[in-house]
């Protein structure tokens, strides 16, 4: 890492680069978080828009279903009491389910001891199996405590049942949890005669609801009166438990809320946490029964679209990033070229090179007119130098020249040292010789014989002589010089 960012540091292209992209990133960024927020939020309302569809096209269904399951009962609770015999309620009752295939079951059941003839229970009961219509009379158990008969019975007028188990035991009834709507039976003068209850399987709502699947892992629940699930993924926990207590810890509030609207009847979304995963829980109630019908979808299952589309555009900002780095890098990288080649000759001229001829630049912006200076300032002082280096040449000739002056002197004072040393000494020898014989001749010249004057005499010519030749030798080195 440090020797990257050295890198970085020292190449001032790269480094330009690298700031004019994080500034356009930057931009794009901020560009694109906006956008894709607006996007987000039009995605969202369009599932939102979505789901709701869904939902109320499947309670538009369901609701259609039940509203021909009321349409026929109700108008069999005004046909039947005009033909109270056992056998016509045993026809009206299959013929109910063999016209209408939506319902799975249909019961007319009668007041006890209603037709004293057959006991204190009556009722006709229709039942779709898998390949045909069986119709029997039911067999002796109290029906006046089901559900069915009794909820109508209190209340005086039609109404749906919570999903119930229709299992009894030695009579015919379906393996399936039914819901029934009860309609009483009244006589012209209001009595009570029975109930006619048609009922439809929740197998048949179960699979409607199912098919609530607006997203490959969206899920679909139903609820009835007391919260208990009456549709669910997990089978398991059918008609055992209820939303109320099946919420996660971590969304237990939400779903409580959630909860509470949808057993008040409200339509709405809430976003919590489903199985560990932010999720949204569209919902809205089923008319007139009290239930209410919700899809599950996860976030990232909402989202998915948005997500690939956010993956890929952001890929292809890298992507557009990382060219535009290389684009920004050559460009710069041009532009400063110069400066580089600037910074090497200085490199040289500060090491003492200042002989290269460098071509003047053709661009007129602030680098082209700074590498012309520079280039004049580099001829300027290639000038200066060769001048300096030419007077520095002819000082040291004229050094060397005063050197070999000097040193021609020194040897002539030498030589005329030697010279002068030389004759002192030959002048020495002979007037050595003339001032002792004349010392003599000045003292003892009486008492000399002839002979001995004479030879002194003689003696003191030739040195005489001697010292002249020495005078004359030294007038003719005098004149040649």
């Amino acid at each position: 890492m440090k020797r990257l960012m050295r890198y970085i540091q020292q190449h001032l292209s790269l480094r330009l680069g690298l700031i004019i992209t994080l500034i356009i990133a930057g931009a794009f960024s901020l560009l694109f978080d906006i956008l894709f927020y607006h996007g987000k939020q039009d995605l969202q309302r369009a599932a939102i828009d979505h789901a709701t569809q869904l939902l109320d096209n499947t309670a538009e269904r369901i609701t259609g279903i039940m509203d021909e399951t009321e349409l026929v009962t109700n108008f069999m609770a005004i046909t039947v009491p005009n033909h109270l015999t056992p056998d016509s309620l045993l026809i009206f009752s299959r013929r109910g389910v063999e016209e209408n295939d939506f319902l799975t079951g249909l019961a007319i059941s009668m007041e006890p001891n209603f037709f004293p003839e057959m006991g204190r229970y009556y009722s006709a009961y229709s039942l779709r199996g898998p390949d045909s219509i069986t119709t029997v009379r039911e067999g002796p158990f109290e029906y006046f405590e089901a559900v069915w008969y009794k909820t109508p019975r209190s209340l005086g007028t039609s109404c749906w049942t919570d999903a119930f188990d229709d299992y009894n035991e030695g009579t015919l009834s379906s393996p399936d949890i039914m819901t029934s709507y009860c309609c009483p039976m009244r006589d012209a003068e209001g009595r009570y005669l029975g109930s006619i209850t048609a009922s439809l399987t929740l197998k048949w709502l179960s699979e409607a609801v199912t098919r609530l699947q607006p997203y490959p892992n969206s899920s679909a629940i139903m609820i009835g009166r007391d919260g208990k699930y009456l549709v669910h993924p997990d089978t398991a926990k059918l008609f055992r438990e209820t939303i109320f207590s099946d919420a996660a810890p971590e969304a237990r509030r939400d779903i409580e809320t959630l909860g509470r609207s949808m057993l008040a009847g409200r339509s709405g979304m809430v976003e919590t946490i489903v199985d560990g995963n932010d999720a949204f829980i569209f919902f809205r109630p089923l008319e007139r029964t009290g239930w209410s019908i919700a899809i599950v979808c996860p976030e990232s299952d909402v989202f998915a679209r948005y997500n690939r589309i956010l993956t890929i555009v952001w890929t292809i900002i890298g992507i557009g990033l990382l060219l535009l780095l290389i684009v920004c890098y050559q460009i710069v990288r041009r532009a400063i070229q110069p400066l580089k080649q600037l910074d090497y000759e200085a490199q040289r001229i500060a090491e003492g090179h200042f002989e290269t001829n460098l071509t003047e630049s053709p661009r007129q912006d602030s680098i082209g007119r700074l590498q012309n200076s520079f280039i004049r300032m580099q001829q300027s002082l290639a000038t200066s130098v060769n001048d300096i280096l030419s007077v520095n040449a002819e000082l040291e000739q004229r050094n060397e020249e005063l050197t070999r002056a000097y040193q021609l002197q020194l040897n002539t004072n030498r030589e005329k040292a030697a010279f002068i040393q030389k004759m002192y000494h030959e002048i020495r020898t002979p007037l050595n010789i003339i001032c002792g014989f004349t010392q003599v001749l000045t003292t003892s010249l009486p008492d000399l014989p002839a002979d001995e004057v004479a030879d002194i005499t003689g003696r003191i010519s030739e040195s005489a002589s001697d010292i002249a030749r020495l005078a004359k030798d030294l007038d003719k080195a005098a004149n040649s010089n």
